[in-house]
């Protein structure tokens, strides 16, 4: 039998929860992300929040550093009763939220007092958002990550996505007030339904490929989690049994037997051994992480020059955010 949940109340001073937060309702999915790890020469992969914009944001909204952990809330969200007073920030696709009922604005900063309960619902478009709490959650820490990977079954919180009665905790920073702060809204990464991803060729991209690939539309099938999103139309794949098992990184498109490409995110494998025709510059790999089943989308290549340009503006426009936040 399981134990019975906490009753939302406000804790006894000095209690076993008199501090961190309790989940309630764990959602569809929600997972302790961070920046991730950087050991992919060990084969581990990169992992961390599949929307680093929304991490960035939301942890800049409330005084953390942009790599400090938090939750990654993914098409229907969790409700968890805080047993102190905390600051706390949602950013990334439009989900419904409350705080003991009363609407949580997205995007800003927002002070939870000790006692209350947050209510993260679903939401229309788009598919991931990242809770970020002033201080930084904790979770099991490897290669310098907290970031939960599901399929090793390491980090966060036993490795796993949240269940009821889990007990969050983060690190104590000193009080700040939730501030009247606006993120521009050309900053937040797009939700859809609609996306167009620029992207870069490989050796691997053939002038067959490019007319299969380029400038029509995919669907997103709902074969998509943290390792990658299928999409549904299949395009003439080809077949080289000889081929080695080269690197991947996420954004990568591979083109497996069936011809239905799949786009790579964190929590892909780092290797594999089908082609690679595209990779989706740096800039639009956030999008990656908001693509929802039934999303359509778009290829456009794009000269490494583009890229690069594109890659600086979104890290300036960031960067600016974060240093005028930190003011």
């Amino acid at each position: 039998m399981t134990a019975p949940l906490p009753r939302a109340s406000r804790p006894v001073a000095g209690g076993p929860l008199a501090t961190g937060a309790t989940v309630l309702r764990a959602g569809v999915q929600t997972t302790v992300q961070d920046a991730g790890r950087r050991v992919r020469a060990l084969g581990v992969p990169a992992g961390g929040a599949a929307d680093p914009v929304a991490r960035r944001l939301a942890n800049a909204l409330v005084g953390n550093a942009p790599d400090a952990a938090g939750l990654e809330v993914t098409l229907g969200g969790p409700t968890i009763l805080f047993h102190e007073a905390a600051l706390v920030s949602l950013c990334g696709a439009p989900f419904d939220a409350t705080l003991d009922g009363a609407p949580l604005p997205l995007w800003r900063a927002a002070q939870v007092q000790a006692g209350q309960t947050l209510t993260v619902g679903g939401t229309a478009r788009g598919l991931r958002a990242f809770l970020a709490v002033r201080g930084g959650l904790h979770g099991h820490e490897v290669f310098g990550s907290r970031a939960t990977d599901l399929r090793a079954g390491f980090g966060g919180v036993q490795g796993r996505a949240l269940r009821p009665g889990d007990h969050l905790t983060w690190s104590p920073l000193p009080a700040q007030a939730a501030r009247r702060a606006f993120i521009a809204p050309d900053l937040c990464t797009p939700t859809g339904p609609h996306h167009e991803l620029r992207v870069l060729a490989t050796g691997d991209l053939t002038p067959d490929l490019r007319g299969s690939l380029l400038a029509r539309p995919f669907t997103v099938s709902p074969q998509a989690d943290r390792m990658g999103a299928r999409l549904t139309e299949a395009v003439a794949a080809p077949r080289d049994p000889a081929r080695p098992s080269l690197p991947n990184v996420p954004g990568l498109l591979q083109l497996p037997p069936d011809g239905r490409p799949i786009l790579l995110l964190p929590d892909a494998g780092t290797h594999g051994g089908y082609p690679t025709p595209l990779v989706v510059i740096t800039a639009d790999l956030p999008r990656l992480g908001q693509l929802r089943p039934g999303d359509t989308l778009t290829l456009r290549e794009v000269t490494r020059e583009a890229a690069h340009a594109a890659h600086l503006t979104q890290e300036w426009g960031l960067r600016q955010a974060e240093w005028m936040l930190r003011q």
